[in-house]
C-alpha cells in the first residue's frame, strides 16, 4: 500500500515553509496525471497511462499499480452522467497516432472500442480536460504549443527551429554555491493556442470548434491587437452555474487569460487578461458539485517575483461564485523560501510578456517548486495532485520524472474558511 508518510529533506534537500494543514492528509509517490472517481462499491480509483490504484479508505492509502487494459495510456478519467467511466488519452504516435476516447460500463474492468477524437497534430489533451455538461455534452480542451516559431502546412504544426534547446533560452542563478537553472522555455517568447472537442453522443464522435483560441491584447488587456498575439495553452475548462462554460489559459503576459463560451462550446468570445496574476504556468480548475462555484490552482506569484526566479515558487487557490468574473477565497498551499506569505498578489500593468532575469544571483537556499496541479472533488472532499521540486530535481519544466508527486485530500469547506 501507498501511504502517509513525512516529508524527508533527503528527497529534495529543501525546506518547504507551508506547513500542511490540520485536517488535511498529505500522501506522496502516487501519479498526478490522471483522474479519481468513486466506484460503485465506495472504493477511489486512481487511473492514469495504462494502470490504476484503489484507495477503500477514502483516498488514506492505496494498492499498487494494477493494469487498467485500455487499449490506449489515459490522460483523464470522469464518470458520466449514464454511469459510465469515460477515459481519454493517446495511441500511436505523432505521425501515425491520434486521440481517443473509451467507456467503461463495468467499473473499468473492461473497455470499449477506442472512438477517434482527432489526429494527434490537431493538439494534445492536458491535465483534467475532460467534462460533461448538463446537457449531456462532453467538453475535452487540447492545445498546441512551442518553444520556437511556428508555421501550418495546411494540416498540422511544424517548428520552424527545431535545433533550438531548453538550454538556450533559460535563466541562471547561484544556489548552495552551484549554477543552476531556475528557468526553461518560458524564458522565451512561445506561441501557443487553445481548441476545444465537442461530443453529442458520450464519446462516439466529435467535433472542433472554428477556429483556435490565442490572446490578441494591448498592455492594459483591450483587444485592438497593439502587442501583437499571446499564447494560450494548456487551458482549463468548467462549467459555470449559469450554464456557460468557462476556459482559463497559461500565458506569457504575467496572467491568466480567459475565454467564455455561451453556447456549449461551440463559439468562444474574446480571449482576455484574468485578474489573476500568474506566471507561465497552467492552472488547473473545477465546478463545484452542488454550489456551482469555480475553485482554481494556480501559481501566483507577482512580475516581480517572476523576475527573481520564483515564477512556480507560489501554489495558491480561489474561490469564483460568479462563473469566474471574479474571485475571493485567495489561500497559499505551498510557498518557496524567499517568497512573502501572503494569499493575495493585486494584479500588475503592462499586461506583456515578463521572464526571470537570465542571471539572478543568489537565490534562496529552500528553493522550490509546485506546479501542474491536478484536482478531482468526491463528496465533500477536494482530491489536489500536483508536483513539486528543487534546483536538484532539475528545473520546472524539465526532468517532469524527477519531482516529487503530492496528493492532498482537504475538507472541500477549507477553500472557503
Amino acid at each position: 500500500m501507498v501511504a502517509k508518510r513525512e516529508m524527508k529533506e533527503t528527497q529534495t534537500d529543501s525546506i518547504f515553509r507551508k506547513p500542511v494543514p490540520e485536517g488535511v492528509e498529505e500522501i506522496t509517490e502516487l501519479p498526478t496525471r490522471g483522474g479519481i472517481v468513486q466506484l460503485k462499491d465506495s472504493s477511489l480509483m486512481m487511473a492514469t497511462g495504462e494502470s490504476y490504484h484503489l484507495s477503500t479508505n477514502d483516498g488514506r492509502t492505496w494498492t499498487k499499480e494494477q493494469p487498467l487494459n485500455c487499449e490506449f495510456p489515459v490522460t483523464g478519467l470522469i464518470r458520466l452522467q449514464s454511469g459510465a467511466l469515460a477515459v481519454y488519452g493517446t495511441k500511436g504516435t505523432k505521425d501515425d497516432g491520434g486521440r481517443f476516447f473509451a467507456s467503461s460500463d463495468d467499473e473499468g474492468k473492461t473497455w470499449s472500442k477506442p472512438s477517434l477524437i482527432c489526429p494527434c497534430s490537431a493538439g494534445a489533451p492536458f491535465i483534467h480536460s475532460m467534462i460533461q455538461l448538463t446537457t449531456g455534452r462532453l467538453l475535452l480542451t487540447m492545445y498546441w504549443g512551442g518553444l520556437s516559431s511556428w508555421t501550418y502546412d495546411g494540416r498540422t504544426m511544424v517548428s520552424v527551429h527545431p535545433e533550438m534547446k531548453y538550454e538556450d533560452v533559460s535563466a541562471y542563478g547561484l544556489w548552495r554555491g552551484q549554477r543552476r537553472q531556475i528557468e526553461g522555455h518560458a524564458h522565451a517568447p512561445e506561441m501557443g493556442m487553445s481548441v476545444v472537442y465537442r461530443s453529442d453522443d458520450e464519446g462516439k464522435t466529435w467535433t472542433k470548434h472554428v477556429g483556435g483560441l490565442f490572446g490578441w491584447f494591448d498592455f492594459e488587456g483591450i483587444p485592438n491587437g497593439y502587442c501583437g498575439n499571446t499564447a494560450c495553452f494548456e487551458p482549463a475548462i468548467a462549467q459555470t452555474k449559469s450554464g456557460s462554460v468557462l476556459l482559463i489559459g497559461r500565458a506569457t503576459v504575467g496572467r491568466q487569460i480567459q475565454s467564455f463560451s455561451s453556447d456549449g462550446g461551440e463559439h468562444w468570445s474574446t480571449v482576455l487578461p484574468t485578474d489573476l496574476p500568474a506566471s507561465e504556468s497552467p492552472a488547473a480548475m473545477v465546478s463545484l458539485p452542488d454550489s456551482g462555484d469555480l475553485l482554481i490552482v494556480w501559481n501566483q506569484v507577482s512580475r516581480e517575483e517572476i523576475r527573481r526566479g520564483y515564477r512556480r515558487g507560489r501554489l495558491s487557490s480561489a474561490v469564483s461564485k460568479d462563473g469566474g468574473h471574479s474571485w475571493e477565497n485567495f489561500k497559499t498551499l505551498e510557498l518557496s523560501e524567499g517568497l512573502e506569505d501572503i494569499d493575495r498578489i493585486q494584479p500588475e500593468y503592462p499586461i506583456q510578456m515578463v521572464r526571470a532575469r537570465d542571471w539572478v544571483g543568489d537565490i534562496s537556499d529552500g528553493w522550490a517548486f509546485f506546479h501542474y496541479a491536478n484536482i478531482d472533488v468526491i463528496g465533500d472532499k477536494v482530491f489536489l495532485r500536483y508536483s513539486r521540486g528543487t534546483p536538484l530535481l532539475g528545473v520546472a519544466e524539465q526532468n517532469l520524472n524527477k519531482q516529487e508527486s503530492v496528493l492532498r485530500i482537504y475538507p472541500r469547506q477549507w477553500f472557503y474558511s
